[in-house]
């Protein structure tokens, strides 16, 4: 039964157009706390945005403790066309990440996945929120506007992306010599 969960969860996940997608044991996410330090320096222009990033967003270390709690992780990408990642369409393509993560978290759920929980790369205030002057859910009593879409930072948790991308025999970024110039975005739902 849990297989046949795993298949459906892997196929929705195809179904919304990632390049790939993987399911692996959670004990092969390395957390390592000198990517957080990244986010601060050199400053990511996502630092102190919203809740989902540092220095809001769980530390490396809670972060590690709280993966203890899951068992496998499916990860996805989309391999995104070097144009789709400069800044005047970054947005867009941000955003086809946070709402994929969300996607399969739900229907991670609906499958009887009861705590899955998503992560995606990049911070969600200049995609979701970019209207806004602040991000709701830090301001005293406030509430994010954007729940159902916006998901954690997941260098901002300290996840190394580029030692996992490379065990999943994944390249961060494919070279205009092989006729294909893009870069990887990509998310990871953890599962029970």
């Amino acid at each position: 039964m849990r297989n046949e969960r795993i298949s459906e969860l892997l196929a929705f996940a195809r179904s919304l157009g990632v390049s790939d997608a993987k399911l692996l044991e959670v004990d092969r996410i390395i957390v390592e706390d000198h990517f957080r330090d990244l986010c601060e320096e050199p400053r990511c222009p996502n630092y102190n945005t919203s809740i989902n990033c540092p220095p809001h967003s769980m530390t490396p270390a809670r972060f590690r403790d709280h993966i203890k709690g899951f068992v496998r992780v499916l990860a996805f990408k989309f391999d995104m066309p070097m144009e789709a990642v400069q800044e005047a369409s970054l947005r867009e393509a941000a955003l086809l990440l946070h709402e994929t993560t969300a996607a399969i978290e739900r229907r991670a759920k609906s499958l009887g996945f009861e705590r899955a929980c998503g992560y995606s790369s990049g911070g969600c205030k200049r995609t979701l929120c970019y209207e806004h002057a602040d991000c709701a859910a830090l301001q005293e009593g406030g509430q994010c506007r954007h729940r159902d879409k916006a998901r954690p930072s997941l260098s901002g948790m300290g996840v190394n992306w580029q030692t996992l991308s490379k065990s999943l025999g994944w390249m961060m970024h494919k070279s205009e010599d092989t006729g294909d110039n893009t870069v990887m975005m990509a998310g990871l739902v953890f599962l029970e």
